[in-house]
C-alpha cells in the first residue's frame, strides 16, 4: 500500500468521498480520517495524481505527496 496525505477529511461521508473519487478514477482507496492519508495499492503517476487532485480540489480536499 501506499499512503498519499489528503486535507479537508473531517468525517465518515468525507471518507466515503474521497474513495468514491479515487473509484471514479480507477483506483481502490482506502481513506483514514484520524490520519488524514489515504491507502492505494499502487504508486500513482504524475497524470494520475494531477486528475485526481484537481477532482479532490472540486470537493474541498488536497491531495500531497506520498507520505
Amino acid at each position: 500500500m501506499v499512503n498519499y496525505k489528503i486535507g479537508g477529511m473531517t468525517c465518515g461521508h468525507c471518507k466515503k468521498t474521497v474513495e468514491k473519487v479515487f473509484a471514479e478514477n480507477g483506483k481502490k482507496a482506502t481513506a483514514n480520517v484520524e490520519e488524514q492519508i489515504v491507502s492505494v495499492n499502487e504508486t500513482l503517476s504524475d497524470s494520475e495524481l494531477n486528475a485526481l487532485r484537481e477532482r479532490l480540489g472540486e470537493d474541498g480536499y488536497s491531495l500531497g505527496n506520498l507520505e
